[in-house]
């Protein structure tokens, strides 16, 4: 079961792999965008950058979410429960309390640095250690986020993929199989419309907690993944409609952009602006440009990345190494880099090429090897 599995799922290897590498780029971008803030910001700023975050913050948690789901499902079949919920707190919370304390903190120094706070880093960790959340403190797990999130949606699946195993019947199956163009639309409507209606109100805080859009948001992708794994139906469809899905996705996004460029955004336009029903129709929109992006993300990648290779397995293990130590690279390096007079597009392309090496030869050369160090960064 183990190799069929293996050799039929390489395209979600492929597609985990992607969103990884695209969260990278969109961390380096962050430096330069214009309009938005980050740790560590460059005096020169770019639209264009801007522009292509704009478009991947769309799809590229979702996508992950997704994944996750969909893995959740591979590894539910060969664990019991007991032994999924032990793995997924090795993998996902022991890496998560450990680098907070190594690696994000860091993060957060070298932020206050370039905003003229003048301690050294002993000084600062005692800052830290007081708990006070960013940004009015110096606590937070900044990136690492995505990690406990992750983790306790892996156990929201569990009960939703052992009730599909068990009591769904060969011809529920069935007819479910027969319905997927209607289907998919039924639960696009349930899965959009709770983030619509809670995104206006409740910010996000990444706290876990109190973050209730954003679970709206995310727990949808989670069950779309468990249930494409489920109702293998569900990627034929996708794979098949792949074409028809990117139009609509490239479509949704450039009404958007017409939108956002003409400063015709509800928001902008009236003072009461969540009492009139066309602000919902936008933002129905946005959440639906969501969704289409992801489809179509699996349904090409079903149809063309569904092969192994030795550089695909390498990856794939590499890849949660990778985005753990990312960030903390990225704002280390900015930090000094910012401050040079060189060219923005040098700086640029610098960090990003830099930064990548090293994060990627760091988990070679110090991680990869070593069984314990895998464990810390929950690899296998």
């Amino acid at each position: 079961m183990g190799k069929d599995i293996t050799e039929r799922y390489f395209y979600i290897d492929f597609l985990r792999v992607a969103a990884i590498l695209m969260m990278f780029v969109y961390h380096v971008n962050m430096i330069f965008v214009s309009e938005w803030g980050w740790h560590i910001k460059d005096t020169s700023q770019s639209n264009v950058l801007m522009e292509l975050n704009y478009w991947m913050q769309f799809f590229r948690m979702p996508l992950l979410f997704f994944v996750s789901g969909f893995i959740t499902c591979i590894l539910l079949e060969k664990l019991s429960t007991l032994k999924f919920i032990i793995q997924r707190f090795n993998r996902l919370i022991i890496p998560t309390i450990i680098w907070t304390f190594v690696l994000v903190a860091p993060q957060i120094y070298f932020e206050r640095k370039l905003q003229g706070v003048e301690f050294n880093y002993l000084e600062f960790y005692g800052t830290f250690l007081e708990f006070e959340l960013y940004p009015t403190g110096n606590f937070h797990w900044l990136h690492l986020w995505f990690i406990p999130y992750l983790f306790v949606y892996n156990l929201i699946s569990i009960p939703v993929f052992r009730a599909l195993q068990s009591y769904i019947s060969t011809t529920v199956s069935g007819i479910f199989n027969k319905n997927i163009p209607f289907l998919v639309c039924i639960f696009f409507a349930i899965a959009i419309l709770p983030y619509t209606l809670l995104s206006v109100h409740y910010p996000v805080t990444y706290d876990l907690i109190h973050d209730y859009a954003r679970h709206a948001q995310f727990i949808p992708f989670v069950l779309a993944g468990v249930l494409a794994y489920k109702y293998k139906p569900i990627m034929d469809f996708l794979e098949e409609k792949r074409s028809v899905i990117l139009r609509l996705a490239f479509l949704s996004i450039v009404i958007i952009n017409i939108v956002r460029w003409n400063g015709l955004e509800p928001k902008n336009i009236f003072e009461d602006w969540l009492s009139q029903p066309i602000s919902y129709c936008f933002l129905v929109l946005l959440n639906f440009n969501s969704w289409l992006w992801v489809l179509a993300l699996l349904g090409y990648g079903k149809r063309y990345l569904n092969s192994g290779s030795k550089a695909l397995t390498y990856c794939n293990k590499a890849v949660y190494p990778f985005y753990i130590l990312h960030q903390t690279v990225i704002v280390v390096l900015a930090y000094y880099v910012v401050q040079t007079a060189d060219n923005a597009a040098f700086k640029y392309i610098f960090l990003l090429v830099v930064c990548f090496l090293v994060s990627a030869t760091f988990y070679h050369l110090y991680i990869r090897p070593f069984k314990y160090v895998r464990f810390l960064f929950g690899a296998k």
